[in-house]
């Protein structure tokens, strides 16, 4: 692709952030999530990742809340209320009677390979995991909507699902009432995916400083789940040669013009 992506067409734009989104999300490229789908990553490892991916998840309701408030009270926006309504109290677990809170999902795949409740919230945050959350939180509190939601790992997060519950199943033995953070993400992040997609292209056609906008809190969404799986294995010293330089995102990708 010749020029920035943010000169593209507005539909051109939507469709080459959604393509590299999910050719360079760390959820596919990263050493530890193809290790992991190959059956070789030790369990200790995804031991010592899920504490740090579930204090993620915990502020996932939070960001969710902020991205709501940056919404205008008017009618032009009414079915963004609607839709982003939805999908903060689906994520906290509400109505009780239809959900369970997302965190509490992943602890319950945590006790299926053998960790407990009580070790998984008492974990120290690693500095990769206070980097995610910090950067997640900002960008939901300080940018439109529209343009958070460009930055939201959905997409990425269904193939990664489909991908890891066999070996979950036949390599891990994780017990299937422990599974169910991942079989209903394989399913629920393609109905989240077609939401953050569809309000990427209702406003990608705001104009090049727009779509720069989101072009960059797609790399931050990138970022945030690449600071915290590499935190997690430079805490355990098991940072794979060269994983760091074959998954910096492209240069040309990060230039600033502002």
């Amino acid at each position: 692709m010749s020029g920035s992506p943010w000169d593209l067409s507005p539909k051109e734009f939507c469709e080459e952030l959604a393509r590299y989104k999910l050719a360079h999300h760390p959820f596919r490229t990263h050493p530890f999530f193809r290790e992991w789908e190959e059956g070789k990553l030790p369990l200790d490892h995804i031991r010592a990742w899920a504490p740090q991916f579930y204090a993620w998840l915990c502020v996932i309701p939070r960001a969710y809340a902020l991205r709501f408030a940056q919404l205008p009270w008017d009618d032009a926006h009414a079915k963004y209320r609607d839709m982003l309504l939805e999908h903060l109290t689906e994520e906290a677990g509400y109505p009780s009677e239809q959900h369970r809170p997302h965190p509490e999902l992943f602890l319950n795949f945590c006790k299926g390979i053998g960790l407990s409740r009580e070790k998984v919230q008492s974990t120290p945050w690693l500095p990769g995991t206070y980097l995610a959350v910090d950067d997640f939180l900002y960008v939901n509190h300080y940018e439109p909507f529209y343009v958070s939601a460009a930055g939201s790992s959905e997409p990425p997060n269904v193939e990664l699902c489909e991908r890891l519950l066999p070996t979950l199943r036949n390599v891990y033995k994780v017990p299937e009432a422990n599974l169910e953070y991942y079989v209903m993400h394989g399913e629920l992040d393609k109905e989240h995916s077609q939401l953050v997609n569809s309000i990427v292209a209702d406003f990608a056609g705001e104009g090049p400083q727009t779509r720069r906008r989101m072009w960059e809190a797609m790399l931050r969404g990138i970022g945030v789940h690449q600071a915290l799986v590499d935190g997690v294995l430079w805490s355990l010293r098991a940072i794979p040669p060269r994983s760091l330089k074959a998954n910096m995102i492209p240069p040309a990708t990060l230039s600033r013009t502002r």
